[in-house]
């Protein structure tokens, strides 16, 4: 691998993904650098949450390689890209509705809570040190997101925008180098999504962990993002900087299969 692709956060070559009889993803070879928020775009069914998947470990490989910061991770296990520092948020939240905001958030802090079974529960001092450190911690991930204020409250009291927030903070608390964020601005109102931008920008602002998005919104594709991969029918369609990428007659075509750029600009 060249010197250059090493600087990349997340890379594929030639990445081939079948889900029983579907091709979901056709040879797909694209690169998403270190330090910056790139969008990853298509039409339902053009295999992004599939390449994410894959990806972060939850979906084999059929052929192909993943490198993440240079490292070969095709085939790993998300528990252990967790060691990694790479995190992801889902498109449903998936959080444990009888819990607190905190716990969690408590939940995503794979590293900070490798304390042992044993010790846990026999309520050790090491055990209760490291909880009382993991609580810390998720506290101020749901600060950096604006809901300290939500974070004894039960999930299932807490509106969908709210909810998806805490699954960003649950991302965020293991401190990873990089985070896949399945379309993080599903279901929420105009105001909720310039919330959930501002939060991923200010990220961004604080030297925070690279993020690849995957977001069916253009306008948060044109806020946040540095760089877009267009994929359609399981193979990259276009690739670079969404002013460009995003106004081409071919992904307008292939995006909403009628040609129309206004319709583009207002997914």
């Amino acid at each position: 691998m060249s010197a250059e692709a090493k600087n990349d956060a997340v890379r594929t070559e030639a990445l081939d993904v079948w889900l029983g009889g579907t091709h979901a993803v056709c040879g797909v070879t694209v690169a998403f650098a270190a330090g910056q928020t790139s969008g990853l775009v298509g039409p339902n069914g053009a295999g992004k949450s599939t390449l994410l998947n894959c990806v972060s470990g939850l979906v084999p490989a059929s052929s192909g390689e993943v490198y993440l910061y240079g490292d070969r991770t095709t085939g790993i296990k998300p528990h252990q890209l967790a060691l990694r520092r790479i995190s992801r948020s889902y498109q449903g939240a998936q959080l444990v509705r009888e819990l607190s905001a905190v716990d969690n958030v408590m939940v995503g802090d794979h590293v900070g809570l490798r304390t042992g079974l044993v010790s846990a529960a026999l309520g050790l001092p090491r055990a209760r040190r490291a909880e009382r450190a993991a609580r810390e911690r998720a506290l101020h991930a749901l600060e950096r997101v604006g809901l300290a204020q939500y974070a004894f409250r039960p999930v299932k009291e807490l509106p969908y925008g709210i909810q998806k927030r805490v699954d960003l903070a649950r991302a965020l608390v293991s401190d990873p180098r990089c985070i896949f964020l399945d379309e993080p601005a599903a279901g929420l109102s105009r105001a909720e999504k310039e919330e959930v931008v501002e939060v991923l920008a200010g990220l961004r602002v604080e030297g925070g962990p690279t993020l690849v998005v995957v977001e069916h919104d253009m306008r948060v594709i044109n806020q946040l993002c540095s760089d877009v991969v267009v994929l359609a029918a399981g193979a990259v369609l276009a690739a670079g900087p969404p002013e460009t990428v995003l106004n081409s007659p071919e992904v307008v075509a292939a995006y909403i299969g009628r040609g129309s750029k206004e319709q583009v600009e207002s997914e």
